[in-house]
């Protein structure tokens, strides 16, 4: 292994090297680590180290910050990342054209990450008042559809649909069936939750696709404590289910208070703000700009067509040949 390298393992897994009356320049900050390179000394301070961890994302910041272990793997990984950069300036690699390239384009977009936050984002400035506002006038987005809770038994054989639903016409309980259905790992689809087998918690009409609308329909028709006087069936990609069900409760279409929504209206009003800000700074450069586009000289390519095969004729493809009589249907086959 490359002595420095030894040097700095040594380094990190041992007690920090603190005021080591180097003459190098003055550092500003407790050093916690340091390391010689070329003949010059390179060191890593605490201050540094957390600064760079505050900028983390926060479960990152947790999972170095929190432990003497996680700040101590940080600072592995702050002193070979810098030993892995020096070397690659070493070879030159900061006038990599590949390199140079992507430096480019990420300063590009930092760039333009920057300008849109001071344009925009900057900007998104609401009150109290604007989100009531906001709220007001899209009271529509906050309304809560009427919603039923079954307790319902959906299985994919039929033959059990059937023997279950003739033994709760002659008695048996629902609910105590589904939880049989279910330790026999036989429930599958609305009602099929493990922990509280049968229940489908509060549904709504949009909680199911059109495929099982017959089942909505009638669940939301029946009355409750009733339970529903035939199977449905469903098929879904191909497979059939097989619903038995009882409505238990049931809840009327209400519009939601702004109390209650303030978090979702505050993130719909911050967006549409966003957009409105984004959508006029866009339009006062462009016309600053006086931009032109020539949407005529916008041509689809078209890819152009290959010429036939030579060997192609038109009996067919070669090696293919005609056949003489039309052979006889396979079984289940369409005449």
């Amino acid at each position: 292994m490359n002595r420095i390298i030894v040097f700095l393992c040594l380094l990190l897994t041992g007690p920090f090297l603190i005021g080591c009356g180097s003459k190098t320049e003055k550092i500003k900050g407790t050093i916690i680590a340091e390391f010689d390179w070329e003949g010059k000394k390179h060191h890593i301070t605490l201050e540094e180290m957390m600064q760079e961890i505050s900028e983390l994302p926060e479960y990152k910041q947790e999972q170095y910050q929190e432990t003497k272990e996680g700040l101590e793997e940080y600072m592995t990984l702050m002193a070979e990342s810098r030993l892995i950069l020096m070397i690659a300036q070493d070879n030159n690699l900061q006038d990599n054209e590949e390199i140079q390239e992507k430096i480019q384009d990420y300063l590009h977009e930092l760039m333009l990450e920057k300008i849109t936050d001071l344009e925009v984002e900057q900007k998104i400035k609401l009150t109290e008042d604007n989100l009531r506002l906001y709220y007001e006038e899209n009271k529509e987005e906050y309304i809560e559809p009427e919603q039923v809770r079954l307790t319902c038994i959906t299985v994919k054989n039929e033959e059990r649909a059937t023997e279950t639903f003739q033994q709760i016409e002659d008695g048996a309980d629902i609910k105590e069936l589904a939880q049989t259905l279910s330790d026999r790992g036989e429930l599958d689809g609305p009602g099929a939750d493990p922990e509280d087998p049968g229940n489908t918690g509060f549904i709504s009409y949009n909680s199911f696709s059109d495929i099982v609308k017959p089942f909505v329909d009638a669940a939301f028709a029946l009355e409750i404590g009733k339970t529903h006087n035939e199977i449905i069936r469903a098929e879904v990609q191909g497979e059939p289910y097989f619903m038995i069900f009882r409505k238990e409760e049931e809840k009327a279409e209400r519009q939601q208070p702004f109390e209650e929504v303030r978090d979702s209206v505050e993130s719909s009003a911050e967006q549409d703000k966003r957009d409105k800000l984004l959508e006029d700074w866009l339009s006062k450069l462009r016309e600053k700009a006086e931009v032109k586009v020539y949407e005529d000289l916008i041509q689809v390519p078209v890819e152009p067509e290959t010429e036939p095969d030579e060997a192609e004729t038109s009996t067919g493809t070669v090696g293919t040949e005609e056949p003489n009589e039309t052979p006889e249907s396979s079984p289940g086959s369409t005449e």
